[in-house]
């Protein structure tokens, strides 16, 4: 990057390390048209191949594994706050279509015209949905451990826990509602965030544990629930409703990864394999849903386009 825009506020550390916690190269926030204020950070090589990373629900622009792997990739990594996680505005009423219109103002002011797209978890149909409306931009498309469409995916509405269920059938008629009501739900998380890196499989766990990944991803859950847990109630509110774009006009040749272990996400990536346009997928045997995280090289690898 050439410099941070000229409205950027709050500038981090320069790749610096604070304990076991890497630091980005720029941590910033942009006032966007609407007055609202898009946290975001940039890691890896501020001169590489621009890359934006969607994190999940929860999650922050924290969200960065191995630092060191993007920057001998040659990746320059972007990653921010939607609204209402960290240090982002929340939008009243966001839906998934709102995503790219933040993303094209943000790479608007970091100089970027040509980029990939990761999506994680929740990020992908974020991720989809700028990769759509930005199709002829887009250089990469990856997926990993992303949710489908409730109405699509077969047995999804069924799958789901037992108090998302109500809630989503809620999101439908009532989003406002169903948005304070898993408010609500999240306020052990913004109590102890710590706590929702808990359980999970075997695999996850031990991701978790690793002190090269466990302080990332702590970091990620603390600043997701910095201010409160509303960043993660509307993004899944937006996820259960209809998504107002279909799957079909992604980019050609999208990346999916999923973890065995992750036996919750399966139908959905069987789902975007049939569904996605030229789709490549790729199945990890020993991992859950933290695969990413531990396979970061692989992913960054294999979504950054051929020179």
């Amino acid at each position: 990057m050439r410099g941070r825009p000229k409205d950027a506020e709050r500038p981090g550390p320069q790749g610096r390390e604070r304990g076991a916690v890497r630091q980005p190269l720029v941590d910033a926030q942009l006032r966007l048209r609407d007055r609202r204020r898009l946290a975001y950070c940039e890691w890896g090589d501020p001169a590489g191949t621009p890359v934006v990373l969607f994190h999940g629900a929860p999650g922050s622009r924290r969200m960065a594994p191995q630092p060191n792997a993007t920057a001998a990739l040659g990746a320059r990594l972007i990653t921010f706050d939607r609204p209402g996680y960290g240090g982002s505005d929340v939008h009243d009423g966001r839906e998934l279509v709102d995503t790219p219109a933040d993303v094209i103002e943000l790479l608007a002011a970091l100089d970027v015209d040509d980029f990939a797209v990761i999506g994680v978890s929740a990020g992908g149909a974020h991720a989809l949905a700028t990769a759509v409306q930005l199709r002829e931009r887009v250089r990469g498309l990856a997926l990993l451990g992303a949710p489908g469409p409730l109405d699509a995916v077969p047995g999804a509405w069924d799958a789901l826990p037992p108090l998302y269920g109500p809630t989503a059938r809620m999101a439908r008629q009532e989003p406002a509602r169903s948005v304070r009501a898993m408010v609500r739900a999240t306020e052990r998380f913004v109590a102890h965030p710590a706590s929702f890196l808990g359980g999970g499989t075997r695999a996850d766990r031990a991701v978790a544990a690793d002190p090269e990944h466990g302080p990332m991803l702590l970091a990620d859950a603390v600043e997701a629930f910095r201010t409160s847990g509303r960043g993660m109630a509307d993004d899944l509110v937006a996820l259960w409703r209809p998504w107002g774009f279909a799957v079909a006009d992604a980019p050609t040749g999208a990346r999916l990864w999923h973890g065995a272990e992750d036996t919750r996400a399966e139908p959905d990536f069987r789902w975007f394999a049939a569904a996605l346009p030229g789709a490549r997928s790729h199945v990890w045997p020993d991992e859950g849903h933290l695969g990413i995280v531990a396979r970061w090289p692989e992913v960054l690898g294999r979504v950054l386009p051929a020179p």
